[in-house]
């Protein structure tokens, strides 16, 4: 099996991942207009050289996945018996963090149909990190880094609220302040008043923690044993739920959950497995996510190799408490292996990381899953301009 990345491509991954902020200050807002092709996907900010090929391939996938759905519905092609009037009742906005190959970040806050209605560019000298949800429609927490070069950098929390339309009414600095993790992954309880984490420190240790008021509580293990790819928090915020690789000896991907009670500290040791696959077998966890109650583990399976093939995905449920044998919640073909949490629902999607910063990403399908039922819809994305990522909250 061959995992080599181009060398030109991990470049411009890793430039990407890098990108610095504009320096524009976060009240300068600007109307858009509506329908504006937004450019999206998510990157993380942490390529580290410990990390196995294949581990990084993995990585790199995740990132590429994660990208933002510029005009959702516009174009939908929903399965026999379902339509676009599913989405009715989701939530009205979403918040996509855009980052492009030219170094420059911003916000876009967009209805699910697509209309833009504000922008707005990090604090000066940053730039946005990623983004997550709340229960509250107008209410999601975002993260900055430092806009430099440097090979890490900290985190600071913001939340970021809004107004009937969809305009930024407020972006206020969480009580924590300066957050010495650089993230990788973001997720917030209902009320946001738990948002958990993962990232790396500046010793190379992989990170996962929550904050909860001012307070910070970190569980670690060394980069050379396992990497941190995904993160998901209960409404309650009393689970987590996460994605490790094991690296060295028995290298295997596993499923964990963390009681957010538990003392910090080594993280394998504190955490327990609900699901694992052996690399060997060529099938990786891409992405998580746990359920509002935390009884159940969703995770996103496929191969990785051939790049950009039509490969079989697979969305599986574990049991958090490990009691039963996995669940196939969903099959399909092509990709979209990035989970999204909307209430009781999951979303998937996936764009591949472009060649170039003039190239487009090309369309793609995503999949809005109930897992109650084990039905998805369909809905079809259209691709995106120059070359662009971002992360996605809904």
């Amino acid at each position: 099996m061959n995992t080599s990345l181009p060398s030109d491509l991990e470049n411009r991954v890793r430039d990407a991942y890098q990108a610095a902020g504009r320096t524009v200050q976060p009240q300068t807002l600007r109307r858009t207009t509506p329908g504006i092709a937004a450019g999206p996907s998510r990157r993380s900010r942490r390529l580290k050289a410990l990390i196995p090929v294949a581990a990084a391939v993995a990585v790199l996938a995740v990132i590429g996945a994660s990208v933002a759905l510029p005009r959702l519905l516009t174009g939908a092609a929903p399965k026999p018996g379902n339509s676009a009037s599913a989405l009715a009742h989701d939530p009205p906005f979403q918040v996509i963090m855009t980052s492009t190959l030219t170094r420059d970040t911003s916000l876009l806050v967009r209805t699910p149909a697509g209309h833009v209605d504000s922008t707005l560019a990090p604090p000066r000298g940053t730039t946005w990190a990623t983004v997550a949800a709340t229960a509250n429609p107008r209410k999601f927490i975002v993260a900055t880094s430092p806009s430099t070069r440097a090979a890490w950098h900290p985190s600071r929390l913001y939340t970021l609220t809004l107004s009937a339309r969809g305009t930024v009414t407020h972006l206020t600095p969480l009580a924590v302040g300066s957050l010495p993790v650089q993230l990788d992954s973001l997720a917030a309880d209902a009320d946001g008043g738990v948002i958990a984490f993962s990232g790396g420190s500046s010793t190379g240790r992989a990170v996962v923690g929550v904050v909860i008021g001012n307070q910070v509580k970190q569980w670690s293990v060394s980069g050379r044993e396992a990497v941190v790819l995904d993160v998901s928090v209960t409404s309650a915020g009393n689970k987590i739920a996460f994605l490790t690789q094991y690296n060295g000896p028995g290298n295997h991907f596993a499923a964990m959950v963390l009681a957010t009670s538990s003392a910090p500290g080594p993280l394998l040791t504190r955490a327990k497995t609900v699901g694992s696959y052996d690399t060997k077998k060529e099938l990786y966890m891409f992405s998580v996510a746990i359920s509002p109650d935390g009884s159940r583990v969703y995770v996103v399976t496929r191969p990785i190799v051939p790049p950009n093939a039509k490969l079989p995905t697979t969305l599986t449920a574990y049991s958090a408490s490990r009691q039963g044998p996995p669940v196939t919640i969903a099959t399909w073909t092509g990709g979209e292996p990035r989970l999204l949490p909307i209430g009781g629902k999951l979303f998937a999607w996936m764009y591949y990381i472009p060649s170039s910063p003039s190239a487009p990403s090309a369309a793609s399908t995503a999949y809005l899953i109930n897992p109650a039922t084990r039905t998805k819809m369909a809905v079809r994305l259209p691709g995106l301009p120059s070359g662009r990522y971002a992360s996605l909250a809904w």
